[in-house]
């Protein structure tokens, strides 16, 4: 980690430390109209306000931190950090005598978030050759601004750069480790270990992708485990819930049916599965055939991206889990910019009504709106990004990265 510690002397620490503050700032001020006091703008624009990280997440005590929060409605990792957060806030209210319960919560939330968002930065700089560079535009990104701040997802994101870190370093222990933790917010980072398997099937060495493998699944199990006994059916019940989620209008399916030229297009999304399960075959084709080794950024990236591309819906949130890896696996400020761009405009479709959406020319004669064609355009966005990559890896290009992957 010596690169990485020297990455952040010379006041590069404090510069992106900085531009998170700044981030998180926006962030804030974005949502200022949801918290006027006897204000509707949570009634006329509920789509700004919603947010995972609010005070009906806390009941003040430790009771719900093995069982998914006071609620009993959260993954468990995500349930042992807002109980605890909750338990903090309701020490404080009794400490200082001001009801801290419901605004307190949210603010030692929003700020423990930032400081997961600083350290995801932080990692990113640290795995990347241009590492200032690409901290600073990934601390900058406006998906971070819009979502990152409303949803728990943000811990996921850091234990999946964290894990690639370490893989990188050539640590699996701890990179396993570091999955499971990912897996017990959101499922997402297990592209990760499914990108260590596909490499350790080309090179047939099985050895660190067992130990990684190991890992995940023993750091699953000891947060995992005690919820799961105490609550067998509703963690069923999630697992069910996640693969039965109909399709949304934001999803590749979706602007396939919009388009209404093609025959079936409308009966598409029920084969949801089916193209996933092809889409990681094809990303395992090309790991096996390209004559250099490819990249375990590039390769998770991939995966993530097929998840994303083919999977039931596409919201802002997908965009932030994506967003270290375009930049660790593009480089391309230029791309990331007018990507983030499109997102920004797709989240305010979501957020203002549609009749404060722009008029469409072609409005008349067609079916689609503003928000049918942004979805079009951040779709298309996402298929360049995988081709893009999946050029770069035939083309022995690795991603953007610190050091060789075995151990310093």
């Amino acid at each position: 980690m010596n690169r990485l510690r020297g990455r952040l002397g010379g006041g590069h620490g404090l510069q992106l430390a900085g531009l998170v503050l700044y981030t998180a700032v926006v962030a804030h001020l974005l949502r200022l109209p949801c918290r006027v006091p006897g204000g509707a703008v949570a009634e006329q624009v509920p789509a700004l306000c919603a947010t995972e990280v609010g005070p009906a997440a806390t009941s003040g005590t430790m009771s719900g931190f093995f069982t998914g929060g006071p609620g009993g409605d959260q993954p468990a990792l995500v349930g042992m950090i807002s109980t605890v957060v909750g338990w903090l806030a309701a020490r404080l209210s009794a400490l200082f005598g001001a009801d801290l319960d419901g605004g307190g919560f949210v603010r030692l939330s929003v700020v423990l978030l930032a400081l997961v968002w600083l350290a995801t930065v932080v990692v990113v700089s640290g795995l990347s050759v241009r590492g200032r560079a690409d901290a600073v535009v990934l601390a900058l990104a406006p998906v971070t601004a819009l979502v990152g701040f409303t949803t728990w997802d943000l811990w996921a994101v850091l234990f999946m750069v964290l894990a690639l870190l370490c893989h990188e370093r050539g640590r699996p222990g701890p990179a396993g480790v570091l999955l499971g933790l990912g897996a017990s917010v959101a499922l997402f980072p297990l592209v990760v270990l499914l990108a260590v398997l596909l490499l350790a099937v080309r090179h047939r060495q099985f050895r660190d992708a067992a130990v990684v493998l190991a890992g995940t699944v023993v750091a699953w199990l000891l947060v995992n485990g005690p919820f799961v006994v105490a609550a067998w059916e509703r963690e069923l019940d999630r697992f069910r819930g996640a693969g039965e989620r109909p399709v949304e209008g934001s999803s590749l399916w979706g602007v396939w049916a919009r388009a209404g030229t093609v025959p079936g297009a409308a009966e598409a999304g029920q084969h949801v599965l089916l193209a996933l399960l092809l889409g990681c075959a094809a990303v395992l084709v090309l790991t096996m055939l390209t004559r250099r080794e490819p990249d375990v950024v590039q390769i998770a990236f991939l995966l993530l991206a097929v998840l994303v591309l083919l999977g039931p819906s596409y919201s802002p949130v997908h965009a932030l889990w994506l967003a270290p890896l375009v930049v660790l696996g593009r480089g391309h400020w230029l791309e990331f910019a007018a990507w983030q761009l499109v997102e920004v405009l797709w989240w305010t479709t979501l957020v203002l009504p549609e009749q404060a959406w722009p008029v469409l020319p072609w409005a008349g004669s067609a079916r689609w709106d503003a928000q049918d064609l942004l979805a079009a355009v951040r779709v298309l966005f996402l298929v360049w990004f995988v081709v893009a990559v999946a050029v770069d890896v035939l083309r022995g290009r690795t991603a953007i990265r610190a050091g060789a992957s075995g151990p310093e």
